[in-house]
């Protein structure tokens, strides 16, 4: 039967990260299958890139998307003189049979959803977190007043879950994030501009403190020092991009290529990689880590909650440490049979990891809360 569904979500393109491919892939697969999809995010920052959204569905813009840094990350959340009037006004203009929002604890317009919605709501949460004071103050009345509000929870992965319990009373289906084994596969052609002469490195991921950028450039140094035919490539973008190419040092400035953001062509930035780095010191899930397997990409990566929910054969998991993750690309490098078992082993995980198949168990568990057979709390 088809729904009319309201996504809300602080994340949204222009904004890159797994939440805005997240809430893209879940519409894009929500409208093929005949339902109704309307996303409700924040306008993006004035002074941000200004990328095309790929795809026609419906987008409502509420407020102003800022960005606020601490604990070493950057975040965005909406900022409007009439958020909750503008907010409520949608919702009752659409009537929207379901709603899905993006970490519903994390202001300002998914909690804001949580309080005004009239229809089932379901949150999907999507960050790991370490035990934190604000929570343990204040896990009381968001429980009461936030979690207990929602008619269904889901989270991407199993670290997740835990995060969440240490304080939340809540019962939640694991659901994973996908990749669009489409978009991304083995078939995908190399950059020509990049020759099979040096071997290829890929950091892909936004210019975040969390996602290792600095650490990567001077693992690449310390790779340098044993490997000459190796290049960087780095693909992403930031109000640190200045800071992060002045780390380069100048011997290795020809050797480390700044690509800026990669929101369509990024499957051949995967397929010309010899092998894809993510050196992220705290992650939830991985999106990368599946577009690179579904590219038959092997990987090095950091060794974090969320990776370790996902990563096992398609690559290698190092302590987050600069010269043990030199000595794993180096190690990888050496070994043409280990980058075959790791491709081939990269390529049938994605399949299990399709979004048509990650959207079935969406829609199931949509179809459980509608009935009402899905409580969340106590």
């Amino acid at each position: 039967m088809p729904l009319k569904i309201g996504i809300v979500t602080e994340y949204y393109y222009p904004l890159l990260g797994g939440i805005s491919e997240n809430v893209h892939h879940t519409a894009t697969e929500l409208v093929a299958r005949g339902h109704a999809v309307t996303i409700i995010s924040a306008a993006p920052p004035p002074n941000g890139f200004h990328l095309p959204v790929p795809n026609g569905i419906p987008t409502r813009r509420i407020g102003r998307s800022v960005k606020v840094y601490g604990n070493g990350a950057i975040a965005h959340f909406a900022v409007g003189a009439h958020l909750w009037r503008d907010l409520r006004e949608v919702l009752q203009a659409e009537r929207f049979d379901l709603l899905q929002l993006h970490s519903p604890l994390f202001f300002t317009l998914p909690p804001l959803a949580a309080l005004l919605g009239n229809c089932p709501r379901i949150g999907t949460f999507h960050s790991y977190f370490e035990p934190t004071v604000v929570y343990s103050a204040l896990k009381g009345i968001l429980q009461k007043q936030f979690v207990n509000r929602l008619d269904g929870v889901t989270v991407v992965s199993p670290s997740v879950l835990r995060a969440l319990s240490r304080y939340f009373e809540l019962d939640a289906r694991v659901i994973p994030n996908g990749v669009d084994t489409q978009m991304f596969n083995p078939r995908v052609p190399r950059l020509a501009r990049f020759s099979a002469d040096k071997r290829t490195l890929l950091f892909l991921g936004r210019f975040d403190p969390r996602n290792g950028l600095p650490f990567m450039l001077r693992a690449f140094a310390e790779v340098r020092k044993r490997l000459h035919d190796v290049r960087l490539v780095v693909v992403g973008t930031g109000p640190l991009e200045g800071v992060y190419t002045r780390m380069v040092p100048d011997e290795l400035r020809d050797d480390v290529h700044f690509e800026g953001p990669a929101l369509i062509n990024r499957p051949s930035y995967y397929a010309t990689a010899d092998l894809f780095c993510s050196p992220i010191s705290n992650a939830s899930f991985g999106i990368t880590l599946l577009e690179a397997m579904a590219c038959g990409t092997p990987i090095v990566a950091t060794d974090n909650v969320g990776y370790r929910d996902l990563l096992g054969p398609e690559g290698l998991l190092v302590p987050h440490d600069v010269q043990a993750f030199a000595d794993a690309i180096v190690q990888m490098l050496s070994d043409d049979r280990l980058l075959v078992a790791m491709r081939e082993a990269g390529l049938r995980k994605a399949e299990q990891y399709s979004w048509p198949s990650v959207v079935t168990q969406l829609l199931e568990y949509f179809s459980e809360v509608i009935e009402g057979r899905c409580p969340v709390g106590a």
